[in-house]
């Protein structure tokens, strides 16, 4: 099962997976995203086992052979999820994967679990943002450079208005609360969603 968090830049996707890690009553991982180590380092915020870093030439290699499902490109970093890691948390009922995602990835692994026949298999979350004040704040205190945080915020503003059109069934949450409770909420959900479903029983 894949558990999806999405939102724009500072809405808190990194901490509330971080907590789900932490506190979630069933197994849970992340599913890694290959990235290109020169062009993004390593963060003291980052989950362990978020990221692969690899060469230029590696991730191009993964390119050529189509092993990945997607890439995306945000705010000037490169990420690429691989076919492999989606089918394994896709076909997996007993574990739940973490993916924090673009709108545009998201629907990407819409359609693919779709087409595998899995899109119960994909719960998917989209974290509201509270006012720009408060996200260019959070950008600011974990160390984004003042013209990163612009770029941020001006590439993620147009997200929550246009989401709802987007065809992909969220679950909307706000994170203006303690990162306990939004976890909570998150959690419940999840868990709502999936006692209501009888593909899993």
């Amino acid at each position: 099962m894949i558990l999806t968090l999405t939102g724009a830049s500072g809405t808190g996707k990194t901490t509330i997976a971080k907590e789900l890690l932490k506190n979630f009553p069933m197994d849970i991982f992340m599913v890694p995203s290959y990235t290109i180590s020169k062009f993004r380092k390593l963060r003291s915020s980052d989950i362990p086992g978020e990221y692969k870093y690899v060469s230029e030439w590696r991730f191009s290699f993964l390119e050529i052979i189509e092993a990945f499902l997607w890439t995306v490109y945000p705010h000037g970093n490169v990420y690429g999820t691989t076919k492999y890691w989606v089918k394994k948390a896709l076909r997996n009922d007993n574990v739940v994967y973490v993916m924090i995602l673009t709108p545009d990835a998201v629907k990407k692994l819409n359609s693919f679990a779709e087409k595998l026949g899995y899109s119960e298999q994909v719960f998917y979350f989209y974290i509201l943002s509270p006012s720009q004040e408060v996200l260019r704040e959070r950008l600011t205190s974990r160390g984004d450079k003042k013209d990163d945080v612009e770029k941020r915020l001006r590439d993620c503003v147009k997200w929550d208005p246009e989401i709802r059109s987007w065809g992909v069934d969220y679950e909307f949450v706000k994170n203006d609360n303690t990162i306990e409770s939004v976890t909570e909420e998150v959690t419940n959900c999840f868990l709502n969603k999936l006692s209501n479903s009888d593909d899993y029983f």
